[in-house]
């Protein structure tokens, strides 16, 4: 898949954004294509090259059904591992695994466990980098508004606790 100036893009490794260019850059002593991504949730940009981008993850944004899955997976909490260790395994593979329906249903399951007792600091942050990595999946497939987006999340998490 090609992408252009402007299109809104996810990469699995560092979050999404939107294309700001795609330019000719020296690297290595090599010359390549690379798509330059504007970060909407970290400031900065990334380079992706573009003969790699599809190898690399770079994706658009869910948009319509597969949208509207992402959000129905925020019901879809199941029961982690009660043990640290092994918790800790299942919350890092995911992450790694950048899957938007397992990441939305890992973030449902941390905020069932966070409403049952208090999160440890670690499985915290791991709830934070959840809601940011989703948010920007939404906002990107929406009006690019994270705030918004991760206002909807928030709010699908409470319904579905409730």
């Amino acid at each position: 898949m090609s992408f252009q100036v402007g299109d809104p893009v996810v990469y699995p490794a560092q979050g999404g954004g939107y294309i700001r260019e795609i330019a000719e850059r020296q690297v290595m002593g090599e010359s390549n294509t690379y798509y330059v991504i504007e970060l909407l949730r970290k400031p900065g940009t990334i380079m992706v090259p573009v003969e790699k981008a599809a190898e690399l993850g770079l994706r658009p944004p869910l948009s319509g059904a597969r949208r509207e899955e992402l959000l129905a997976a925020l019901g879809e909490s199941r029961d982690l591992a009660s043990g640290w260790p092994a918790r800790q395994r299942e919350i890092t593979r995911t992450l790694s695994e950048s899957e938007p329906l397992d990441l939305a249903r890992m973030l449902a399951s941390l905020h069932k466990r966070g409403l049952a007792k208090p999160l440890s600091g670690t499985e915290h942050q791991q709830y934070r980098e959840l809601i940011g990595i989703l948010s920007v999946e939404l906002a990107l497939a929406a009006d690019g508004d994270l705030s918004a987006a991760e206002a909807l999340i928030v709010e699908r998490l409470d319904e579905e606790a409730h």
